[in-house]
């Protein structure tokens, strides 16, 4: 993939902006990547491919300088694979879109807490692409931790231990507990393995989150607990795989949800943070063996 750090110049002829003319910096060394001189919704489908792969190498990259309608940002998401419809909370008019806001009448934010959007689905989603219109004067920022890097820096024991475990993922952890959801709708409950493949690096990562992740299968309740409580740390305080990405006008961030988790940070009360999130459907987990 041919992807350039020099220049932000403009494509000579199109007058189009592609990925090997667009500017890159990388926010951390193991995730995370802000790229500008690119227009997402000219892409070819050539460029949607390697935008596809690039995510997925690095977990979230963000991209300056997008102005697009919420239904253009819906048809772009199509464009980067089949769209999830959220099982809790769908938007009555855009089903395959999630109002994300926050202001000074909010009890909670959405994505407060480390996380993998809706792991709790048999096929969890892919591709998330969050694009925020109102942004606070200042904080907000989303955090990302790489969970290829969560996965690596485990000792080799516990990767060999934790590699024959599935756990279970509850849609009533968050929707019912957290957010305090009362329908009466059965929100998903699904087993996926503690490591998984990612299928376009073949790289593994570690797949559990304190949002959705309620125990371990087949160890007791208590050390599904200690084990846990272990892994979320190791997350929580693995700043060396971590990254922010502090929001600007006309920036949509992409991230994927198979080899990072994120972070909303609510430091902007009572200010107004708002915007909206489209998602590709992903496929069952699955671990093919390596560590």
């Amino acid at each position: 993939m041919a992807l350039s750090s020099a220049t932000n110049e403009f494509a000579r002829g199109s007058q189009m902006s592609t990925l090997s003319t667009m500017h890159r910096q990388d926010l951390g060394r193991h995730v995370g990547t802000v790229i500008s001189g690119v227009q997402l919704m000219a892409m070819s489908d050539t460029e949607i491919d390697e935008l596809r792969q690039l995510v997925a190498e690095r977990g979230v990259v963000a991209v300056r300088d997008q102005q697009m309608t919420l239904e253009e940002q819906i048809e772009f998401g199509r464009r980067m694979g089949p769209l999830h419809v959220h099982p809790a909370y769908p938007d009555a008019e855009h089903p395959e879109a999630l109002r994300i806001h926050a202001d000074a009448n909010s009890r909670f934010v959405a994505g407060e807490g480390w996380h993998s959007d809706v792991s709790c689905d048999e096929e969890p989603p892919a591709v998330s692409m969050l694009r925020i219109e109102v942004t606070p004067s200042s904080g907000g920022d989303t955090a990302f931790a790489s969970m290829y890097q969560a996965w690596e820096s485990l000792s080799a024991p516990m990767r060999e231990f934790l590699s024959g475990l599935d756990a279970i993922h509850a849609g009533d952890l968050p929707w019912r507990g957290a957010y305090g959801n009362k329908s009466s709708e059965e929100f998903p409950t699904n087993v996926h393995p503690i490591a998984r493949t990612h299928p376009l690096t073949g790289r593994t990562a570690l797949y559990v989150n304190s949002g959705f992740t309620d125990r371990i299968k087949g160890v007791s309740k208590a050390e599904s607990t200690a084990l846990l409580r272990m892994l979320f740390e190791h997350i929580a305080y693995g700043v060396d795989f971590q990254c922010r990405v502090q929001w600007e006008p006309n920036t949509l961030t992409l991230w994927d949800n198979r080899c990072v988790q994120h972070h909303s940070s609510w430091d902007y009360f009572p200010e107004t943070r708002s915007g909206w999130r489209v998602t590709t459907r992903g496929e069952r987990p699955y671990f093919d063996g390596r560590n």
